[in-house]
């Protein structure tokens, strides 16, 4: 059915519809607690979702043209050579704007990560499911992308739906080839640049590029998310959203009376039902709901929003624009279903400050600003001295403790970096010589003196080694410094040495 043709539903009389539910039992209990999309046996039913134009669908259409650039452009960008997103899993470290970021740093973006779970439960609380509607990739590219294509190919749902109840034939048989082969395109494509943001645009297109026989494995990973995104959008669809998606579930912890949702207004619409003849007029005993069905229609998980608030629905306004659409139709106000929450909807009043929200807002901000500090602070050269053999240390005749190390250095900012690091003596320690060594230590390596040039994102290792006599160490433990520097900046950074507590043997520990 088009958006110009009145749907087929029975009259109805004051007396029918004051049997219906009351208005309780349609927001909370429902009229039918049966999945739309299930019928009976566990057999699926398809969803025809009809064509609607509106004042929030154009919204959703400039969103949902931004977001596409978003997801479909991000992994092909670099800056300063270097991607500017990607959680590269083969080499165990995230690209981002021009940066690298390791295993170590993951405590960096604990509290941003933190951060982001509380701000889930905030605009959740707040503005309920307008990520599912408004930004979820699985709706954007369902609704915006292969929807359209369907349309241009097989025709309106209400020519998809008389067509697919015809059966085979010639019609029916060219336009579904075209349609899946056109769908298989667009998923390559997706599926392909999804791949770009773990495995790296220069592989993902080297792949596409060269014979599998060349790179089995690669062309095995771009087969593979393409099949799947194929099967999500081309079979799948909204059973992605209804089934297998967690926040659907949240939603019942995370909303609650003062949350917006998109809601039908019970009070206002009930009893619902047309005049008895069927035309704009007398309504006596009837609400403003004419029963139109429209908001089911435009539905593309199949559900009644009459029906209260339910885990399939997924805000995407489109019954808000059937409905206003219905209503200025019969000269009746807009907002029959609109965005609001469950308190407005059953007349109470709502206002004053929330302080669930404030709590949410209040630690989000923290988290997040302790989350950029850290980020904004870390040096670009990261340091780790790892220690070296099966004992933590080995004696040298009875007075001389050795530690063995292996330093590791990363780049991990955009630029070449000539770097040179330097023994700089015992921490806090009185008997520090000029030149910044002490007597009592010696550091067996070969790099004092040399620079190294390391370029964004390189890693180099230098082996050392480091004596001290046994006296020097007070509870088995003493800490030395080495300082790094490129020319420009410097970092000091301590080293850990142990040794043997009390009167040990020249045995090694």
């Amino acid at each position: 059915m088009d958006s110009t043709t009145t749907p087929e539903t029975p009259n109805e009389t004051p007396n029918e519809t004051s049997r219906r539910p009351s208005v309780a039992q349609a927001l909370r209990l429902g009229e039918n607690n049966t999945q739309p999309t299930i019928g009976a046996g566990g057999k699926r039913n398809w969803v025809y979702p009809r064509e609607i134009k509106g004042f929030l669908t154009r919204r959703r259409n400039l969103v949902a043209w931004v977001l596409l650039f978003v997801y479909l452009g991000i992994p092909w960008l670099t800056w300063e050579g270097v991607p500017v997103l990607q959680v590269d899993v083969f080499a165990r470290r995230l690209a981002l704007l021009g940066h690298y970021f390791y295993a170590q740093d993951i405590r960096l973006f604990l509290p941003g990560g933190l951060a982001f779970i509380v701000f889930v439960f905030l605009v959740t609380a707040k503005w309920g499911r307008v990520w599912c509607g408004w930004a979820c990739p699985q709706t954007v590219f369902l609704q915006f992308v292969f929807a359209p294509v369907e349309k241009w190919i097989e025709g309106r749902a209400s020519t998809r739906r008389a067509r697919d109840a015809a059966g085979f034939s010639f019609d029916w048989a060219w336009r579904k080839i075209a349609k899946n082969v056109a769908f298989f395109g667009i998923a390559t494509l997706i599926g392909n640049t999804a791949l770009a943001y773990f495995w790296g645009r220069d592989n993902v297109l080297w792949a596409l590029s060269n014979s599998p026989a060349t790179n089995p494995a690669g062309f095995a990973f771009v087969v593979a998310f393409t099949l799947v995104f194929y099967w999500v959008f081309a079979f799948f669809k909204e059973q992605a959203c209804v089934l297998i998606c967690p926040y659907a579930r949240l939603q019942s912890v995370l909303l609650d009376e003062r949350s917006l949702i998109v809601g039908y207004d019970a009070n206002r619409g009930e009893p619902r039902g047309r005049n008895a003849a069927g035309l704009p007029g007398k309504r006596e005993g009837l609400g403003d709901c004419v029963d139109c069905n429209q908001c089911v229609q435009v539905c593309p998980t199949g559900i009644d929003i009459r029906q209260g608030v339910q885990l399939e629905c997924i805000a995407c306004t489109r019954c808000i624009d059937a409905c206003d659409m219905t209503m200025k139709a019969w000269k009746k106000p807009v907002g029959l279903i609109r965005y609001a929450s469950l308190s407005e909807l059953e007349g109470k009043r709502v206002g004053g400050a929330r302080k669930r929200l404030i709590v949410y807002g209040a630690l989000m901000t923290v988290l997040a600003s302790l989350s950029v500090y850290l980020l904004v602070t870390r040096p670009e050269i990261s340091i780790d001295a790892l220690r070296q053999g099966r004992s933590p240390y080995q004696m040298l005749g009875e007075d001389s403790v050795v530690n063995t190390f292996t330093l590791n250095l990363r780049n991990k900012g955009t630029m070449r970096r000539d770097i040179e690091v330097v023994f700089a003596g015992p921490a806090a320690d009185a008997n520090m010589q000029p030149g910044g060594k002490s007597a009592l230590f010696t550091v067996h390596h070969d790099w004092e003196g040399r620079r190294y040039s390391l370029g964004s994102g390189q890693r180099r290792t230098l082996p050392f080694h480091v004596t001290a006599p046994r006296s020097v160490f007070q509870g088995g433990k003493r800490e030395v410094m080495f300082r790094l520097n490129d020319g420009k900046e410097s970092w000091d950074f301590k080293v850990l040495l142990v040794g043997p507590f009390g009167n040990v043997g020249p045995a090694a520990h």
